[in-house]
């Protein structure tokens, strides 16, 4: 059985936080079924090829999130949502462990925040998501700085930088694909990139065509899917924004260009989101902690704007 556990004291502020954990929206004693989202933190960062940390990741998070408002930047209230953080999922090794992650949040009867951890624990997620959703049309939006199509890197498949490709064995079309934010590839990467049909907007594309435009054209492309996951890594933020993470490429998203692309996807089918490669020990000042957190805090608004 997997082994699950709350952080400590998940519903208590400590002296100074202004609000209780995740901006007040937890309901201490609820269950997924009574909610609008479950949290779930992954602090595994064993798939990571150069600089660990991500797996202090979901403490982190929790802990500042006291701090934040239940609104969003542009005064939506988030009353009509809920959050349920059921703690993390311990994980040492990921042949053994990643198949319970998957069980777990398939049975979820609601919207998954996953908090990584290294972008490797995405692979159970995307397995999990599309076996909730095996008979409907699945879309992905994936932000971040690299493809992470490789078929194995470092001697193992289940490297943070063979995710994409995992997903794509499970069964999730090349066409429901869309990708923003790269500018770094392996070799093996290329022709899946170049030829396998998925929407890509690399970093140069984005700059040309303005990021209202790509979000125009990211939202054409995922409104034929019946649910959409949004994965997305830190490091798709140029290491100005979020330095705190394993390994930061320049020339990335700013803070708004994120926000926007977020903001856009209002009305299409929403139905997970993972936030992948925060490392906190390599920030000191945890300004990525708090990009973080404003994307979540964001994608909770863009959801809550969808409910009736």
């Amino acid at each position: 059985m997997y082994n699950l556990f709350m952080p400590a004291t998940p519903g208590s502020p400590e002296p100074g936080d202004t609000h209780g954990l995740w901006a007040d929206l937890h309901c201490p004693g609820s269950t997924p079924a009574e909610t609008t989202f479950t949290v779930l933190g992954l602090p595994y960062d064993g798939g990571a090829t150069i600089r660990r940390g991500a797996r202090l990741a979901p403490e982190r998070l929790r802990r500042w999130s006291h701090h934040l408002t239940p609104y969003t930047e542009d005064r939506t209230p988030l009353s009509a949502v809920s959050i349920c953080d059921l703690g993390n999922i311990a994980i040492h090794d990921p042949e053994r462990d990643f198949p319970l992650v998957r069980q777990r949040i398939a049975t979820l009867p609601n919207i998954p925040i996953l908090l990584g951890g290294d972008h490797s624990v995405t692979i159970p997620i995307l397995q999990a998501q599309r076996l909730r959703y095996k008979d409907r049309r699945f879309g992905l939006l994936w932000v971040d700085a690299h493809p992470d199509l490789c078929d194995s890197f470092g001697g193992s498949p289940l490297s943070h930088a063979c995710v994409l490709r995992r997903g794509l064995e499970v069964g999730i079309r090349q066409e429901d694909v869309c990708l923003v934010g790269l500018r770094s590839w392996e070799a093996q990467e290329i022709d899946l990139i170049e030829n396998g049909g998925m929407h890509v907007y690399p970093m140069p594309l984005v700059e040309e065509r303005g990021i209202q435009q790509v979000a125009a054209e990211v939202c054409k492309a995922l409104a034929v899917c019946d649910a959409v996951h949004i994965s997305l890594d830190i490091d798709c933020l140029d290491p100005a924004y979020a330095p705190g993470t394993g390994i930061p490429e320049a020339g990335g998203m700013s803070a708004r260009q994120v926000l926007t692309l977020l903001k856009s996807l209002v009305g299409l089918p929403l139905v997970g989101l993972d936030v992948v490669e925060v490392a906190p020990n390599l920030d000191p000042s945890e300004a990525t902690v708090f990009a973080a957190l404003k994307i979540i805090m964001e994608f909770i608004g863009v959801v809550s704007r969808g409910i009736p």
